[in-house]
């Protein structure tokens, strides 16, 4: 990670029914499968499945660091993003949160409910690994979700780790992947350009759509790439 704010990948969370909405998920269909969030950051979506007993991890490149390490980093990332967002009301959808305090609120709801959980887990249910090469065997998954890093960031994550992450996680999964948003951070709503290529290049590896979703913050972000294994 840098510090630089224009080049920064923000370590934030997004709850369960985010979770639930961006990625189209039915809860029956999550029982009795092996479930991963790839580079899930803060989100409070593993702690929530945890408690109801179901089979999930989650990998992030920061989860080496200590209880206390993490929670000032959340605590850190949250206060800088909420200057960056300031006057920003124009370019997100208050749909799914009320207002922005009613966003604050949540934000640290489930930050603080990812920190409790991580104390608990780390090493055993918060693993440490990073895209493109995670430390999980061939098929290991059945599913595979990632959330705000592949095509969100591609001002700062070129082509080559885009496709080698999807490559990676196709290896790691026996059935799908889904990965929201698929616009870009600074594109106005634009879906990223890697997108296309990508599906074109890694067509024979698997089946791709472009699925919409019931959920959108961010402006044109109501859609997820759905991926699955041929």
């Amino acid at each position: 990670m840098v510090s630089d704010k224009n080049s920064k990948i923000w370590f934030l969370g997004r709850s369960y029914d985010e979770y639930i909405k961006m990625f189209s998920l039915n809860k029956e269909e999550l029982k009795n499968i092996r479930i991963l969030d790839c580079a899930a950051g803060a989100s409070s979506f593993t702690s929530h499945l945890l408690r109801k007993g179901y089979d999930i991890k989650a990998v992030d490149i920061l989860y080496n660091k200590n209880p206390e390490e993490i929670k000032k980093q959340c605590q850190n990332d949250f206060n800088t993003l909420l200057d960056v967002h300031s006057g920003l009301d124009n370019k997100v959808n208050w749909k799914f949160f009320k207002n922005p305090e009613n966003m604050i609120e949540q934000r640290i709801k489930v930050y603080k409910e990812f920190i409790t959980d991580y104390s608990l887990y780390k090493g055993i249910k918060y693993i440490e690994g990073h895209l493109p090469s995670l430390p999980f065997n061939d098929n290991y998954f059945d599913l595979v979700l990632s959330s705000h890093l592949l095509f969100l960031y591609q001002d700062r994550l070129g082509y080559d780790f885009h496709r080698k992450s999807i490559e990676e996680m196709l290896r790691i999964s026996s059935d799908e992947i889904r990965i929201y948003p698929i616009v870009k951070l600074r594109g106005e709503g634009s879906k990223s350009e890697f997108l296309s290529r990508i599906i074109k290049e890694l067509c024979n590896l698997a089946n791709f759509e472009i699925v919409k979703v019931d959920y959108k913050f961010r402006r044109g972000g109501d859609e997820m790439l759905k991926i699955t294994k041929t």
